[in-house]
């Protein structure tokens, strides 16, 4: 499992059991799943790889996720989405991943990765002032560290999309 540097280990655990619920639903539809090296999932931002027939897809597992890190629930309403990541690099919204799979509490949002980004590319305004703080950062930028570049978009948006799947937890 990699860690980034700015991680808590209880994230990367979050992180590991959404990813273990995601294959096993995986399994179920079909697919034959196969993990990433350490550098495509670093670098490439691609967890797994689902394979159906000739058809393999990279995937790129995303957990449920707070608005703030301090709030005592989870927040299924809006989904984090991430520009460039903390070390000033390209986010996932442009790794090399053909899905992302948003966790929810009863099931998976499995979006195209390109329609994604060219969603949050047209709702994000990159000209206005980034914000410092989480809960200002619906449809803006919002900077945790300095190269940081992350919004929250809601995910009504996200299922908007024509290449948007749902696969039911249960």
């Amino acid at each position: 499992m990699f860690v980034h540097k700015f991680d808590k280990r209880s994230a990367a655990s979050i992180g590991s059991r959404a990813e273990r619920i995601f294959i096993g639903l995986a399994a179920q539809r079909g697919y034959k799943v196969s993990p990433s090296t350490t550098d495509q999932n670093r670098i490439n931002k691609v967890d797994y790889f689902l394979q159906k027939n000739d058809l393999i897809k990279g995937i790129d597992v995303k957990a449920r996720k707070k608005i703030c890190a301090y709030d005592a629930d989870y927040n299924d309403e809006w989904t984090w989405v991430e520009f460039k990541n903390a070390d000033g690099f390209n986010g996932w919204l442009y790794g090399d991943c053909d899905y992302i799979a948003f966790e929810k509490k009863d099931y998976f949002l499995v979006v195209d990765r390109i329609s994604l980004a060219v969603l949050c590319e047209s709702l994000i305004d990159f000209n206005k002032e980034f914000v410092r703080s989480c809960s200002n950062a619906k449809y803006r930028i919002y900077q945790r560290r300095d190269l940081e570049q992350i919004s929250l978009v809601k995910t009504k948006d996200i299922q908007s999309l024509k290449r948007c799947m749902i696969w039911n937890k249960n």
